[in-house]
């Protein structure tokens, strides 16, 4: 990948090495990282190395007359004006210059715009986020918004300030999801997680229903969100609970299934911790569930002390990690009394350190 921003911008800090370096480095670091554990062949994942993200959020940075997209820079923490990112969706790529220009055209939507937010699908449809640090009326607002969607057709706008908050038209897209070989929709919701990388979410799916084939009894899934696991795993298990904090990704979750034409999955939002205090009372809620198997894809700082004890329960244990130091740490509780039957990396963010993992514990 070539980008005018390499060197400037703080997102590509690998940006001297080449793609399947990047990938070698990885590699090896996890493997020097979880060299004290009896590791399986480390399986790994890649995709492209551009256009590879369907979610970014840029500030705007004025000057004069001028308006730029700005980025904190790759060695100072300082705002870089940055001409164009070639690791967004092309749909985000593409649109990012001329929505800029009809913008710093428009006074009334130049003035006091803070940063702007891209959220794309499979289909090239936007939806992007503007946030302000000044007062606006919505009345006043909305026509202005809508020239904008005239100019850009596939595009839907949220406008934001401070206790303010606009949908024109809706706050979502549809999104679809090739999961071996069959296609799978998701409404994503502005603001609320989603994978960014399309194609490697694609793949962990994927890795992960491989690895539950032959799995006994049914599965729990903690930080569901709006059922990216939960949906394509449910056809691996006769029933399936999951449990998301969030009221609007378990809003989600609901339409994805139905949508998607999948009725055995109960989803409570709830935390993990509230969850784990359900087990651990012998709720009538779960007397129907044969627990043996649980789906964790914990934030970067991995299982709180109570998750960990929780999910320490389960037979077997499907861990998606997006934070590989937070995952050692777990790993040290929770493959005492079981076999990693498999370790994978997904590079999700080339250019960056980022490693995405994915480990299947089994009960020996």
């Amino acid at each position: 990948m070539k980008c005018s921003s390499f060197g400037k911008c703080g997102s590509c800090v690998l940006y001297e090495m080449d793609y399947p370096s990047q990938v070698e480095m990885k590699k090896n670091r996890l493997l020097e990282m979880f060299s004290e554990f009896d590791m399986p062949n480390l399986e790994v994942f890649t995709g492209s190395d551009e256009h590879f993200r369907a979610r970014a959020e840029f500030r705007i940075w004025h000057d004069g007359d001028k308006s730029y997209y700005g980025m904190f820079g790759l060695k100072e923490r300082k705002i870089v004006t940055i001409d164009e990112c070639n690791i967004v969706d092309k749909a985000i790529a593409d649109i990012m210059k001329p929505f800029l220009d009809e913008v710093v055209n428009n006074e009334f939507l130049r003035v006091k715009l803070y940063a702007v937010e891209f959220l794309s699908n499979s289909k090239g449809e936007l939806i992007i986020t503007m946030i302000y640090h000044k007062k606006w009326d919505e009345e006043e607002m909305r026509p202005h918004i809508e020239k904008l969607k005239q100019k850009f057709p596939n595009t839907d706008y949220v406008v934001r300030r401070k206790g303010k908050k606009v949908f024109i038209d809706r706050n979502y897209l549809i999104e679809e999801l090739n999961i071996k070989d069959k296609i799978y929709k998701y409404k994503m919701i502005e603001a609320t997680f989603t994978q960014p990388n399309r194609k490697m979410n694609e793949k962990m799916i994927s890795w992960a229903m491989d690895n539950s084939e032959g799995l006994s009894g049914d599965l729990v899934e903690m930080y569901c969100g709006h059922g990216n696991f939960t949906i394509p795993m449910a056809s691996k298990f006769r029933k399936v609970i999951a449990t998301e904090i969030s009221q609007q990704s378990i809003d989600a979750a609901f339409y994805n299934a139905d949508i998607n034409g999948v009725d055995n999955i109960t989803f409570l939002a709830m935390s993990a911790a509230d969850f784990a205090r359900l087990k651990d009372e012998n709720s009538p809620l779960l007397a129907k569930y044969d627990l043996k198997n649980i789906l964790v894809d914990p934030p970067r700082a991995g299982l709180d002390d109570k998750s960990r004890v929780f999910t320490d329960g389960f037979d077997n244990i499907i861990y998606i990690s997006c934070n590989p130091e937070t995952l050692k740490r777990d790993l040290e509780t929770l493959s005492k009394n079981r076999k990693i039957k498999a370790f994978a990396l997904f590079d999700q963010f080339p250019w960056t350190n980022h490693m995405e993992c994915g480990v299947i514990l089994e009960k020996i």
